[in-house]
């Protein structure tokens, strides 16, 4: 039995450290700014005080509390607010923001507005949907007009690039061909403006391979990463290893509540989870189960989770519980004991998120 509070997050600093100056590094070597996103992390104090104790000069959230945390710690830092602004928060967002994603009209002209009356100015990067289908201009003329307007009618506003979000939701890869039009685009617009953009954004993330691979078009100067800075889950996913990173900075660890031998498949007429889902069970006889106290509520998709234990496989689980499967385990686990994950993105987003988590720095 080991010493709680349980569920724990421990967090290495050092390589947390390590794992940024690598990707600044990494990414500058390919003429690349970071800003480095804190939103995965909740943004938490501790976690951004680590980025700016690394050299991270741009920080990065789709949270406006979580720029203005970032402000109060150094105002020095270059701040994005990753998500586009709702009309309601532009007060705050001048506040807090240096730049901002957009992309409507209406929402530039508003912010123009408004600065002009704070006597501000504020930097906007124009998003570009390139087909995965979130946010951004899709039509190659509007997002022309948007950037000749910005540039000429508006002057409280600096047009510093353009964007794009590639896999968040239409789960996009980038790739030669579309950073390739972003690019294309940007050139497009600094013939119109006469002059040359600041940031020419590809993406976050699942960019990070073609750096790797040295296939990244030539003219992407800017990336939106966060999850590559703290695990490596997208190798499990991407067809790239970047071996200099820490793939354990996060570490979970759930105390387990219930040890019991018992059948694979439930018993009874099955129809579904409390989650409103209906899954698929497989009737492998008898096995050794752990039961661990923490859940969706916790930590998300807990299937997600990859144990430390190779042999152990997580089953599944509830709102409080984890189920995982300890048949083939060397190790003879018993009650109070503890099992340790690495995470991938949701996981962490959530672990960092919840107040039943708890957070220890190493």
């Amino acid at each position: 039995m080991t010493k709680g509070p349980y569920p724990r997050l421990l967090i290495d600093t050092k390589k947390l450290q390590s794992n940024i100056q690598t990707m600044m590094k990494v990414c500058q070597d390919y003429g690349i700014v970071v800003s480095g996103v804190v939103k995965g992390t909740n943004g938490i104090p501790e976690i951004i005080e680590n980025f700016i104790q690394a050299g991270m000069k741009h920080l990065a959230s789709s949270r406006l509390c979580q720029l203005e945390r970032i402000k109060k710690m150094d105002s020095s830092v270059h701040t994005l607010a990753l998500r586009i602004p709702m009309l309601s928060e532009l007060d705050e967002l001048i506040e807090v923001a240096d730049c901002s994603l957009n992309s409507e009209i209406e929402t530039l002209t508003a912010l123009n507005e408004l600065c002009q009356r704070k006597n501000k100015h504020h930097e906007v990067v124009l998003m570009n949907d390139l087909g995965d289908l979130r946010e951004g201009f899709f039509e190659q003329e509007e997002l022309i007009q948007a950037a000749v307007y910005v540039e000429n009618k508006c002057p409280n506003l600096y047009l510093k690039g353009i964007g794009t979000n590639l896999g968040c939701y239409g789960s996009i890869e980038p790739d030669q061909e579309n950073l390739g039009q972003l690019i294309e685009n940007a050139r497009i617009i600094e013939e119109q403006i006469g002059r040359s953009l600041d940031w020419i954004s590809g993406g976050a993330t699942t960019s990070v391979p073609l750096v790797l691979n040295k296939t990244m078009p030539k003219g992407i100067n800017h990336l939106r990463i966060g999850d590559g800075i703290y695990l490596r889950d997208m190798e499990l996913y991407f067809d790239y290893h970047f071996d200099q990173m820490y793939g354990d900075v996060f570490i979970l660890e759930g105390e387990i509540i219930e040890i019991h031998n018992k059948p694979s498949h439930p018993i009874g007429t099955i129809s579904v989870d409390a989650f409103g889902n209906r899954p698929v069970y497989e009737d492998i006889g008898r096995r050794d189960r752990a039961l661990l106290a923490m859940g969706r509520q916790d930590i998300g998709d807990m299937t997600k989770l990859i144990p430390i234990d190779q042999n152990i496989v997580v089953k599944g689980g509830s709102s409080d519980h984890t189920i995982v499967d300890i048949t083939e385990s060397e190790k003879n686990y018993k009650l109070g004991d503890t099992i340790k994950f690495t995470l991938q993105y949701e996981n962490l987003l959530l672990a960092s998120s919840s107040e039943y988590i708890y957070k220890q720095y190493i």
